[in-house]
């Protein structure tokens, strides 16, 4: 976030036009008089998809005629405004209370070709922000304009005062002062017959005599749903000056943006906001103001079809390559990436057909060279385009492999099965191709949830790597693959962790509807399970949800709870919590996020934008159905939690008492990270809590956004619920046992402890000035452990070496097993315990450190 603010604060100072940035100029000549905008039909054309070659028509479309994402991300809905032509559509909200970060209708949601009457393969689309500086549209009304009944084009007028953008309000109100709350704006939807593009036209008019000048800052959310890529440049487009950049979606209909005559200046990459920059737009006194805000090119599928839109839309040639791609026996190739590039970078890319062929067109003048590529497979050589005859591309040899994973009672395990080289990294196509890459330096992971896969890999030695989280020992073996035949490996895998009447989850977990991640929900739960979690947690920004269509659809009740959940994400800069259990409610906005603000809306426009403080939406979040527990989530940073109260750890104070709540329970300690690496930061703020008397529990997450970078469960969190099988779990048996702290966290290693009964988030006596706890540390072969600390009322008071001797000679499995004497205070304390290693998780998780801690145990004399 802060990165976000320095950028714009910079783009402050660009020059918008003829008048200075975000001023405002007082006009001597006083007020003055403007008709209303026009208003068009409520209803527009009764049959908008009915489209004739040569026409283009407006009006509303039905819920039955809208299909659904195959990301099941959409929120167009039955009553909102297409405008579509015999190529084209795209589909404009109706007025009123808008999903995702513009909380206003009028907006894009949703685009698709047509054919036959009838859209299809949408793209996955996210969001665009039409904005004049900080200022959008606050819609009112949305109308047809001209239905296209006359053969001319079709229009949709989306109206409404001028309102500052919420969501970001806090952050750009002083960067972008520039207040256009005073002028009317109206967006006008333009598509004409025959076209592939939609022109969009912004007007402000404002009957007071004043003049507001501002830079133009396009924004789009969701981008990694859908990335952005240039001419030239591919998939690496962010900071780069362009003439248009593209969305595409491989599968689906993707757009590309244009702002005619203005270049699109470099912009803001970060946490999935995209955004460009252009000469800047000046509102003038007492008069309309209509700027071309913005071309949308439709087109697809991905970079090839998308690019044939824009080509034909600039009036600019092009040239198609055919041919097929064959692996080394010359048989046809089906899904192969076909990728083009010339001496100035990324050109295009494509997919072959079922049978191998493939059609890809390249500008007229570009000196193209064309490669293939199929997961599992190096990237093919690469041959000179031609245009007289097919150019086809040869695969390397290769073959399969096929891993069955089977338990130790002959059971079908879901697991992680990585194919790799046995030296070096996995040969891929560079980034500027865009193309999928979950596996890191792998050749491909996988994660069966039936245990059973066939994966691709090239001719020689392979590794497999098989897996089941924590729990259980690895397989690690080189087979030899054969060119064209599949190489048969079983494997068994052993259980070697006690965990019994213990779940673990990961309450920090990002799929594709948060609109910093790109990863697919479906396989998002594959990987969890795989990786031995038993409550996968859904954690999106600003939308509540569960795994549970996941977890049904994939058949893995057996294996996996649903839990609803979401990361409330406050723009204050006061940062973000968990907030558990939640389910979404569909009849609300946001399937019902917790509001952190509160702003104008269709029925009160001119209230004021006013944030909430964290007590207050604490308190709100707490009074949600089924009592929800709050968890502070990465609560250091410069946005974060406690940065921004100003917690000190060491005196127990902070700088922002009205910010800070006494309430909250847990906090996310461990974020991706160990506990060495956290002593001297968010392990001392917890500490200092507990030594200040608060009962507070630690929390283990991994905040997964991709698998590529981050593994789900690396930490997790591990609850003692009283049984082994998913399908006995509630939401708020979870919910307790996360607030109550009976807890540990593990990344690899296991530790357990015990006072008598008591465990970790229990209270127990001692019957004297000491204690005697039972620590356990239990890893499996391939994770290392090296010490163990032990924290007596928040002071590491011993730190004992673990040594390969000290394991359980009937067990190996258990490193340590001892009882040890601590300490208690006359006024009472509390003890915990952490172990960890020095050697990272590979092949599982590679760079990760393993590590365990338990929640404290509070002793009393």
């Amino acid at each position: 976030m802060r990165r976000f603010a320095f950028v714009l604060l910079l783009l402050a100072g660009c020059d918008p036009g003829d008048s200075p940035p975000d001023a405002s100029r007082e006009d001597a000549g006083g007020p003055c008089e403007l008709p209303a905008f026009e208003r068009g039909a409520r209803d527009g054309h009764p049959d908008p998809l009915g489209v004739a070659a040569g026409e283009a028509r407006a009006g509303r479309v039905r819920a039955e005629q809208l299909p659904a994402f195959p990301s099941r991300l959409e929120v167009w809905e039955g009553g909102d405004f297409v405008l579509a032509n015999e190529h084209v559509a795209i589909v404009i909200e109706d007025a009123g209370a808008s999903d995702l970060y513009d909380p206003w209708g009028g907006r894009p949601v949703g685009i698709a070709r047509v054919e036959r009457g009838a859209l299809v393969e949408p793209g996955d689309f996210g969001e665009i922000l039409i904005l004049a500086g900080r200022m959008t549209v606050l819609t009112t009304h949305v109308t047809v304009l001209a239905d296209g009944s006359d053969g001319g084009a079709a229009i949709v007028r989306a109206e409404g005062p001028m309102r500052p953008l919420p969501f970001f309000e806090s952050v750009t109100a002083g960067l972008l002062p520039a207040d256009f709350s005073a002028f009317t704006g109206a967006i006008d939807y333009v598509l004409e017959p025959g076209a592939r593009h939609v022109d969009v036209f912004l007007e402000l008019r404002s009957p007071t005599a004043t003049e507001r000048s501002t830079f133009t800052l396009h924004g789009f959310m969701h981008t990694p749903r859908m990335p952005p890529f240039a001419s030239g440049i591919g998939f690496e487009a962010a900071g780069a000056d362009v003439a248009w950049l593209g969305f595409a979606d491989p599968a689906g209909t993707g757009f590309a943006y244009l702002s005619p005559g203005r270049p699109l200046g470099a912009g803001l990459e970060v946490s999935g906001f995209f955004s460009v920059i252009t000469r800047g737009i000046v509102a003038q006194a007492c008069a309309p103001n209509r700027t071309h805000h913005a071309r949308l090119v439709l087109g697809g599928p991905d970079v090839d079809g998308l690019s044939r839109a824009v080509r034909e839309t600039l009036g600019e040639a092009s040239r198609e390559v055919t041919g097929t791609v064959r692996d080394a026996a010359g048989e046809g190739v089906a899904g192969a990436w076909v990728l083009a590039r010339d001496e100035g970078g990324f050109v295009s890319r494509t997919r072959s057909g079922a049978d191998g062929a493939y059609r890809v067109a390249v500008p007229a003048d570009a000196r193209a060279e064309l490669f293939a590529f199929r997961e599992g497979d190096a990237p093919s050589a690469a041959r000179a385009a031609t245009f007289d005859g097919p150019l086809d591309l040869a695969l390397a040899p290769g073959g399969w492999v096929r891993v069955r994973v089977r338990g130790e009672a002959d059971e079908a395990l879901p697991a992680r099965v990585q194919l790799a080289l046995p030296a070096g990294a996995a040969p891929r196509p560079s980034a500027a191709f865009g193309l999928p890459d979950p596996h890191g330096d792998r050749l491909t992971v996988a994660y069966p949830e039936r245990g059973d896969v066939t994966l691709r890999a090239p001719a020689g030695a392979v590794r497999v790597i098989v897996s089941r989280g924590y729990e259980y020992e690895l397989f690690d073996e080189l087979v030899t693959v054969v060119d064209g035949a599949t190489v048969e490996v079983p494997v068994v895998l052993e259980r070697v962790i006690d965990t019994a009447a213990v779940q673990c989850g990961d309450f920090h977990i990002h799929t594709h509807r948060s609109n910093d991640s790109g990863d697919d929900a479906l396989e998002k739960v594959r990987a969890a399970v795989g990786d031995g979690l038993e409550l996968p947690v859904r954690s999106e920004h600003e939308y509540p949800g569960s795994f549970a269509r996941e977890i049904a659809e994939l058949g893995l009740e057996d294996w996996a709870f649903p839990l609803g959940s979401i990361e409330l994400t406050s723009f204050q800069l006061w940062g973000h919590m968990g907030v558990v259990p939640l389910e979404a409610d569909p009849s609300e906005v946001n399937a019902g996020a917790p509001r952190w603000q509160t702003y104008p809306t269709l029925e009160e426009p001119d209230a004021p934008i006013v944030a909430r403080t964290p007590p207050e939406v604490f308190r709100a979040v707490r009074e949600r159905s089924g009592a929800p527990v709050v968890i502070i989530n990465h609560p250091r940073g410069s946005t974060n939690y406690f940065t921004y109260a100003g917690y000190d750890p060491m005196t127990g104070t902070v700088a922002r008492p009205e910010a800070w709540e006494e309430e909250f329970g847990l906090v996310e300690v461990f974020n991706d990270r160990d506990w060495r690496s956290q002593l001297g930061g968010i392990v001392a703020d917890w500490l200092g809590l507990l030594r200040a008397g608060r009962r507070v529990f630690a929390v283990g997450s991994s905040d997964s956004h991709a698998l590529s970078r981050s593994p789900m469960g690396y930490p997790r969190t591990c609850l003692r619920l009283g049984t082994d099988a998913p399908r006995e779990l509630t939401a708020l048996g979870v919910r307790d046992a996360l607030a109550g702290g009976r807890a540990t966290i593990s990344g690899g290693i296991y530790v357990d402890a015990w006072v008598g009964e008591a465990q970790p988030g229990d209270d127990a006596r001692a019957l004297g000035p000491s204690a005697g706890v039972r620590v356990r540390v239990q890893a499996a072969s391939w994770v290392d452990v090296d010490a163990l600390d032990v924290v007596v009322d928040g002071v590491i008071v011993d730190t004992i070496a673990i040594r390969p001797e000290d394991a359980d000679p009937l067990v190996p499995t258990v490193r340590f097993d001892r009882t040890l004497d601590v300490d208690v205070a006359a006024a009472g304390g509390f003890v915990l315990f952490a172990a960890y290693g020095e050697r990272p998780l590979v092949p599982v998780h590679p760079g990760r450190i393993p590590f365990g801690v338990t929640n404290p145990i509070f002793l009393h004399r």
